[in-house]
């Protein structure tokens, strides 16, 4: 009798805590919300440690076309970081980083990966390739901060399942009708390798922003989402765009945040309009 009852608490156990749902299935079809030309425009902001206030660090901006890769249909998603504001004036930290993924059209997993940073002095490019057929990332950086460049390049082996780089993420959760309570699992590559990331989804908020208040839900990553890790939560509008609407990261001398300032779609525009 003991022995049925230690029995049935475990299945009951084992229910109660569901297996996370993959980000990425070969065998799923996605509803996509996203589609060519589609723009997106970020203010961020920086939040210094010791109780320092907030201020505006600079603008971040999301592009996606249609494109092929290696003769295979893919999205190109790019994105372009700049900073301004005090973050340059005070801190004199000069950003202009670019980076561009190239994903499958119809499973989303990642093929290419460019990450380009320009910050001050600081020039490095790095590109890695997701080689499924031979199950290996294949890297490649360049120093161009020296002269001449110092190039490396390796070959990675063991790709576990497929690949979601840190552009393509903010793409592929809103192929999900995210609910609270839900958690995902992800293989998430930012230098080749790949680490499991957990996608909590926690509960529905409204989001105030300067083209206005948004019915969104929030996700929060486990696992960091990013190398230096911290807590990475993203809030998605609830409409059948699925878009981000805010982001929030912890970092190393504080956190980050973000809103959205800018959407232009085919079917819809909306912006703020600055006057200098």
């Amino acid at each position: 009798m003991l022995a049925a009852c230690l029995s049935l608490a475990m299945v009951i156990e084992a229910v109660s805590q569901k297996a996370p749902l993959p980000f990425l299935s070969e065998k799923q079809d996605y509803s996509v919300p996203f589609e060519e030309g589609e723009k997106l425009r970020y203010e961020v902001n920086w939040k210094p440690l010791f109780l320092l206030p907030a201020f505006r660090a600079g603008e971040l901006t999301f592009t996606i076309h249609e494109s092929e890769y290696q003769e295979r249909p893919t999205y190109t998603i790019s994105a372009s970081a700049f900073s301004d504001g005090l973050l340059s004036s005070i801190v004199g930290l000069e950003v202009r980083d670019y980076f561009e993924s190239n994903i499958d059209r119809k499973t989303f997993r990642s093929y290419r990966l460019l990450r380009q940073l320009r910050q001050n002095k600081r020039k490095r490019d790095l590109e890695v390739l997701f080689d499924y057929e031979h199950n290996s990332f294949l890297v490649h950086e360049t120093n161009l901060a020296v002269d001449p460049p110092e190039e490396v390049h390796k070959t990675i082996e063991g790709i576990p399942g497929p690949i979601t780089d840190i552009l393509s993420v903010f793409y592929v959760a809103r192929l999900h009708p995210l609910e609270p309570g839900q958690e995902y699992l992800l293989h998430l590559s930012e230098r080749g390798e790949a680490k499991q990331v957990r996608i909590q989804v926690q509960g529905h908020e409204k989001v105030q922003t300067a083209i206005g208040e948004f019915d969104s839900v929030r996700i929060s990553t486990v696992g960091g989402l990013f190398r230096d890790g911290g807590d990475f939560r993203i809030w998605y509008s609830r409409d059948q765009l699925r878009f981000p609407v805010q982001f929030e990261a912890e970092v190393k001398f504080g956190k980050i945040y973000g809103k959205i300032i800018s959407v232009e779609t085919p079917q819809m525009s909306r912006s703020v309009i600055r006057i200098e």
